[in-house]
């Protein structure tokens, strides 16, 4: 028999990789159930251990899985974290720009706020309105930012979606620590406050198109870094 050469081996792994998501899928696994030992799936899929070893560190490395000591591979909660992480990593080194993030905002975020006014509960905005009030104790810059992005991510988590609140909180959350070097002045934060307790006042009242174009201004108005 000839060696594996590299392609081979590399479309093999990912054919393994493949049939484990589907035995996971068939065998209805859910997050914190224990995957097959590595001979198992050696005895299932007919391959080498170092095979079955590099597709099982791939769904690790992915966030699929984590290796819990004595207990082997465990199946993971769903969380994109990873995926977007390097998603924007590699968005940045390839020059991406940050009005490309101020848009994607726009989007998820107007988005939220018809969600919102849709499952219709006044409970969230009203924690919402009293962050709001609260953020006004602010007195750093540091504070400053903090209380404007903790109100977006609290509008976003309103939507009780939870793919749609880590998709959108990665979104912000980045954006956030590129603005983490821009300079808020007292004034400039009240204002911003001022917006952000309008915008929940209008959803209250369900002007969600007020409160869309409201947030749309506010966003793009954001200090360049």
């Amino acid at each position: 028999m000839e060696p594996i050469n590299a392609s081979e081996r590399k479309s093999l792994k990912q054919t393994i990789i493949q049939e484990i998501k589907q035995y996971i899928i068939d065998n209805n696994l859910k997050a914190g159930d224990r995957l097959p030992a590595e001979r198992k799936f050696m005895e299932i899929f007919g391959v080498s251990r170092s095979v079955i070893r590099e597709a099982l560190s791939y769904l690790e490395n992915t966030g699929v899985t984590r290796v819990r000591q004595g207990q082997g591979a465990i199946l993971n909660e769903s969380n994109i974290d990873k995926l977007l992480d390097s998603f924007f990593f590699l968005w940045q080194v390839n020059g991406g720009d940050l009005k490309d993030i101020q848009s994607l905002r726009v989007i998820f975020e107007s988005s939220a706020m018809e969600e919102i006014i849709k499952i219709e509960n006044n409970n969230n905005l009203l924690k919402l309105k009293e962050s709001v009030i609260n953020n006004r104790e602010a007195v750093t810059r540091e504070a400053f930012i903090v209380a404007d992005m903790n109100f977006h991510k609290q509008l976003l988590e309103a939507t009780n979606n939870v793919l749609f609140i880590q998709m959108t909180n990665m979104i912000t959350s980045y954006f956030f620590e590129s603005a983490s070097r821009i300079d808020i002045t007292h004034q400039e934060f009240q204002k911003i406050n001022d917006e952000h307790e309008k915008m929940v006042d209008m959803l209250i009242n369900k002007d969600v198109e007020g409160a869309k174009s409201l947030l749309t201004a506010h966003i793009n108005n954001t200090k360049k870094v």
